[in-house]
């Protein structure tokens, strides 16, 4: 990237007026341009293989694309097919496993929704020059060690397979449905998701969505 040239921006989120308020906040910043706004992973993908930017911004969660996904397989998906294009992730998820696994993959930053959005800025500015952001407190506290007792402590004892499986069921998707998308099998993801259970410390799946609702885990 040449932090002399504009970047050029692709966002992506399912509610139009999340994708309004970030592009008027990055509207601040004579060095961003805003190219195009998409609401789900596929529309995504259609303008990526005509157009590519500099950087896409994109939610993590963005149930009901059934060719790509979202979270973590949806992410994989572009760092394998745009390797070229710098991504960032807006997300409500902290679990300090999920945020790791993100890094991995190859994003440039994860911006926490719940934190001030001028981070975002922030995570652009480091991007013109070739430098990762990384969220407030991401570098501590990332192993939970010991007896798990608090509310934070149990969400963050979760993998990130466990936290997928989690996520997608409480999104409504079924065991099988789950097993194909993830490309497990059927005995994996009940296990994985039995093994989630145990770490909130739920008894049913009345309690385990009760929970996660509850506390807006997604």
């Amino acid at each position: 990237m040449v932090p002399s040239k504009k970047l050029r921006i692709v966002l992506v989120d399912d509610h139009p007026l999340v994708l309004m308020g970030i592009r008027e906040l990055l509207a601040r910043d004579i060095n961003l341009d805003v190219e195009a706004m998409v609401s789900t992973p596929s529309e995504l993908v259609e303008r990526l293989r005509v157009c590519a930017p500099d950087i896409v911004v994109t939610d993590y969660s963005m149930p009901g694309d059934a060719r790509y996904g979202d979270g973590i397989r949806f992410i994989s998906y572009l760092r394998r097919h745009f390797p070229e294009i710098g991504i960032i992730v807006l997300t409500m998820v902290t679990n300090p496993m999920i945020v790791s696994s993100l890094y991995d993959a190859g994003v440039l930053g994860v911006v926490m929704k719940q934190d001030n959005l001028d981070a975002l800025l922030v995570a652009l500015a480091l991007a013109r020059r070739g430098l990762r952001y990384y969220p407030p407190g991401f570098k501590q506290g990332m192993s939970v060690g010991g007896e798990v007792r608090s509310l934070q402590e149990r969400v963050d004892s979760l993998s990130t397979r466990e936290f997928e499986v989690l996520r997608l069921f409480v999104q409504g998707a079924s065991i099988t449905e789950i097993a194909g998308q993830l490309h497990r099998s059927v005995t994996t993801i009940s296990a994985q998701k039995t093994s989630a259970m145990r770490k909130l410390g739920a008894q049913n799946n009345q309690e385990l969505i009760s929970f996660c609702l509850e506390h807006g885990l997604f």
